[in-house]
This record gives C-alpha cells, sequence and structure tokens, in this order.
C-alpha cells in the first residue's frame, strides 16, 4: 500500500501541475501573453477659425482701397490738371503755335483724363460736393449742355478766368469742354480760329477750374486735411459702420461696372453698324477706347485693393472661397485681356463688324464680372448694395 500511494500520490502530483501549467512538459497550450495597456485617446484638434473678424477684414480692405487706390488716383489727377493748365498758358502765349505745339497740350490732356478714369467709379464723399463731379465730367449729355455752356462762355466781353467759369453750367466747367476746344476742327481750332484768342482764354480758364476742383476733392481725402479717409476707414460721419462704407463703395463699383457696360459699350454699338458714335463719352478726341481700358484696369485694382489686402484675400483666407476669389480674378483679367484687342478710331470700329464682334466681346466679359459681384461674391460677403443690376442684358 505504501508503493501504491506514493505511486498515486505522484500522479496527484504531476496531473496538477500540467492543469497549472506547470513543469516543462510538451503540452498543446502556450502560455497567454499579458494585456498591453491601452493607449491614451489622441485629444481631437480644434477646427481652425479666422484669427479675425469680418468687420476687421473689411477694415484692411477700406484702408488699402483708399491709400492705395482711391487718394493716389485724385492725386495724380491733381498733378496732371495743373500740368495741363501749365502747358495750355504756354501754348496760349505762342504767336503762332503750331500742330506739334497744340498736340503736346492734348497729349496732357489725355492723360489727365486717364486718371479722371481712374477715380471716375467714387460716388462718395469730396467728389459729391458742390456738384463736382459734373463739373468735371458732364457726360451722358442728353441736352448738349457742354456745347451750350461752351458757346455762352466764348460769347462773353470779359476775360475769362477760372473764377468766371467756377460760376459757369457745370456743361462748360470740365474735361468735356477741354475736349471741345482741344480737338475742334476748322474754322474753331485753336490754331485758326477767328476767336482763337478768346478760346485760349476758355482753355486755360477751364484747365485752371479743372486744377482747382481735382485739388479740392484730393484735400477732402487726404489725411492731413479733410480727412475723408478717417470716415471711410473707420465707418464715420456719412457711414453708420465699416461694413457700410463697404456696401458703399462696393455699390459704386458695381454700378461702374453696368455704366461701363452699358453707356460706354452696349448703347454706342445698338443693334447693327454702324452704331451711335455721337453718343460715346468722346467723340472728338478718340479716347473712348483708351478710358474703357483704364476703367477694366481700375477693377481690377478696386478688387484687389491695389495689391493691397483685397477682397480675393478676404475671400480665401476669411471665408475660405478660393473658388470665388479666384474667378473674380480670372474674369476681371478676362475683361482686360479682351479689351485689348480694341485699338483705333472708335466710330470706325462700331461700323466694322470684325470690331463690332469684339467690343460685344469685352461687353460679354463685363457682364460676367456684373454677374459674379452680384450674385456669389456679394452672398459670401453678406453685402448689401444699393443698386439693382439690370440681369440678362
Amino acid at each position: 500500500m505504501t508503493s501504491y500511494n506514493k505511486i498515486l500520490s505522484s500522479m496527484i502530483i504531476a496531473f496538477a501541475l500540467t492543469g497549472c501549467g506547470g513543469g516543462g512538459g510538451g503540452g498543446s497550450s502556450s502560455e497567454p501573453s499579458t494585456p498591453s495597456t491601452p493607449s491614451t485617446p489622441s485629444t481631437p484638434s480644434t477646427p481652425s477659425t479666422p484669427t479675425t473678424n469680418v468687420d476687421e477684414e473689411f477694415a484692411k480692405w477700406l484702408t488699402d482701397v483708399s491709400n492705395n487706390v482711391i487718394i493716389p488716383s485724385y492725386q495724380r489727377l491733381e498733378t496732371s490738371a495743373i500740368a495741363l493748365e501749365s502747358l495750355a498758358q504756354s501754348f496760349c502765349q505762342l504767336g503762332s503755335p503750331s500742330n506739334s505745339d497744340l498736340s503736346e497740350v492734348q497729349s496732357a490732356w489725355q492723360s489727365m483724363n486717364a486718371y479722371w478714369q481712374a477715380a471716375q467709379w467714387v460716388r462718395v464723399g469730396p467728389v459729391l460736393e458742390e456738384s463736382r463731379n459734373f463739373k468735371m465730367q458732364l457726360w451722358p449729355d442728353t441736352n448738349d449742355a457742354v456745347n451750350r455752356g461752351l458757346s455762352n462762355l466764348l460769347a462773353t466781353s470779359e476775360t475769362i478766368t477760372a473764377d468766371i467759369v467756377a460760376t459757369q453750367n457745370v456743361g462748360a466747367q470740365g474735361i468735356p469742354a477741354l475736349e471741345q476746344l482741344l480737338y475742334a476742327q476748322s474754322n474753331n481750332s485753336l490754331l485758326s480760329a477767328s476767336d482763337k484768342d478768346k478760346r485760349c482764354e476758355a482753355l486755360v480758364a477751364i484747365s485752371a477750374n479743372v486744377a482747382n476742383i481735382s485739388g479740392d476733392i484730393y484735400d477732402g481725402w487726404r489725411a492731413d486735411s479733410g480727412n475723408f479717409v478717417a470716415e471711410v476707414t473707420s465707418g464715420t460721419g456719412v457711414f453708420t459702420s465699416q461694413k457700410d462704407a463697404v456696401e458703399e463703395l462696393v455699390t459704386n463699383w458695381l454700378e461702374h461696372v453696368e455704366r461701363v457696360k452699358d453707356e460706354k459699350m452696349l448703347e454706342p454699338l445698338a443693334i447693327s453698324a454702324p452704331g451711335i458714335p455721337s453718343i460715346a463719352e468722346f467723340t472728338l478726341s478718340d479716347e473712348s477706347i483708351p478710358s474703357i481700358k483704364v476703367n477694366l484696369d481700375t477693377f481690377l485694382s478696386i478688387y484687389t485693393a491695389g495689391s493691397g489686402h483685397g477682397f480675393d484675400d478676404i475671400l480665401t483666407g476669411h471665408f475660405d472661397q478660393s473658388a470665388i476669389a479666384n474667378s473674380m480674378t480670372e474674369k476681371l483679367n478676362a475683361a482686360i485681356t479682351s479689351a485689348a484687342t480694341l485699338s483705333g478710331n472708335y466710330a470706325d470700329a462700331l461700323n466694322n463688324e470684325a470690331s463690332r464682334t469684339n467690343i460685344s466681346e469685352v461687353v460679354q466679359a463685363v457682364r460676367e464680372i456684373r454677374d459674379v459681384i452680384s450674385t456669389e461674391f456679394v452672398q459670401t460677403t453678406d453685402i448689401n448694395i444699393g443698386f439693382n443690376s439690370n440681369d440678362g442684358d
């Protein structure tokens, strides 16, 4: 029994060891691994948010469009108007001026007009005071006010001065009246008219008046003078907020887009050749096409705030709408490229089928600018425009 008990005890111990996984036996089950400690879940990243609010974005655009686009345009306008006045005085002091002498004054007028075209879209602030916008350029002139005003001025027995011009009908005070004097033909030419001395008086006086008006507008904007720029950038004074200032300027922009499309192109184009060249912006100097090109360049400058903090930056950086930003840029550049095909005499272009097609293409390009501004652009920025565009035209 003793031997039996020993054998039984040995078997019990062996089974016990096997059941406990002990011993070095060749059992089929491997030793279970120790469970790994779960990793700590990563903290979800916080969604990115704009670093500025929309009012701050608008304030940057207002500052840059004022300092990079509007004020420099008015400064250049004043400088060029003063230069024109000086050249007009020199021309009129010549005993027998030549065609080249007259061409020099005409070139100065063209430069001055180009700077006006760059500022023509602005319809807020000093340019509206005392009807300065109409004094600078009354157009369209549906009542022949420029011709009548200039005729009355030339008929006066008084020596024509800038002060006298400033009291006349607005049609006799600005850029269109100067065009009539500088580009008149035959009997009314500054070179050969029987009243050329009187015409020279008017040329110098109107040039001085334009320089005075330009200076008043520029001074009104300057920070060290009228400081209208402070009202614009802070949304105070005539504005209820910075957003209100943006809405006013965007409305000005859109209105001018429509004006360039309709009054400068569609209406003269009419429905068929020869069009209506007599209602073009500049019928004597043939500056209609160059003026349109300046307008389109300016539309891009407004959008980019003169390569400053533009709406392209706001749409992309703040609203995360790069598609709309790129679409605007593409359409603005497309209009500029399309207008580059226009050249020569506007009346001839209106009477030529190939040129009419080119003009129609520019019209369509400008229409597409209008469409983006008045839909995706204003919807994204939540800008309320005080203007109803004529959809579909």
